[in-house]
């Protein structure tokens, strides 16, 4: 299991250009057995997304026992990486296909002052947030639905629909928490709800406006996405 501040990345997925949380793990793992592996993660985060549950599987090319394997690859993940545990698994096992659920948060702080501890970890709002009115534009989230207009429009029109099992909207003192549970997250698509739902919270649209939206199936009714830095992967559930 892994933890990552996002905000120095691109993103989990490796790519030609751009610093990825997965080009670090296999960079790790290449210094420490001299081999290159595969790595799987149960969820590709965004660029600027973070994680404390991500979960990860590989082949180990190595002879160090699981629970050592942990010090030895944070003496080489950069400081923004952590390796949090390891265990042996079944051969079948698959990080992403394996998982029943994924749980995300996102967090928005609606205080006057901005930030300076939690900067890059949330969504600063100088006026406070309707938590009621949230919760009830929610409320028609859960379920399985096609999720076109709140996901990216690059995902493939066949495959859009997800259930989500849950969505929940809290106060924690100066933030407001939203969590989402899904079977899978498409891209761009916490971040899509997280900005509806602000919309809501800020008195801009009607808490009926977010399930009218999503019944429409057209992104192009979407409100703009939340900013990435308030968005965590914290739990995948097997």
């Amino acid at each position: 299991m892994l933890e990552y501040d996002g905000s120095g990345f691109a993103g989990w997925q490796q790519q030609a250009h751009g610093r990825t949380v997965e080009a670090e793990v296999k960079r790790a793992l290449r210094e420490l057995t001299g081999k290159d592996h595969v790595v799987y993660a149960a969820g590709r985060t965004d660029a600027g997304a973070h994680a404390e549950g991500q979960v990860v599987n590989f082949r180990f090319e190595g002879r160090i026992t699981a629970p050592r394997l942990v010090a030895a690859l944070n003496a080489r993940l950069p400081d923004d990486v952590a390796a949090r545990s390891a265990e042996v698994v079944p051969d079948d096992f698959h990080a992403r296909y394996s998982a029943k659920w994924r749980r995300y948060r996102y967090r928005y702080l609606d205080r006057p002052a901005r930030p300076a501890l939690e900067r890059g970890r949330c969504w600063h709002m100088p006026a406070r947030l309707d938590v009621e009115a949230m919760s009830m534009a929610a409320r028609p989230l859960v379920g399985k639905h096609d999720w076109t207009s709140y996901c990216s429009a690059s995902e493939p029109a066949r495959s859009r629909v997800r259930e989500m099992r849950s969505v929940k909207v809290e106060r924690r003192g100066d933030f407001v928490e939203l969590e989402l549970v899904a079977e899978g997250f498409l891209r761009g698509l916490a971040r899509g709800i997280a900005g509806a739902l602000a919309e809501v919270g800020r008195g801009r649209k009607p808490p009926q406006s977010v399930g009218e939206v999503l019944r429409a199936k057209d992104r192009r009714l979407a409100p703009k996405t939340a900013p990435p830095g308030g968005l965590t992967l914290m739990e995948v559930i097997y």
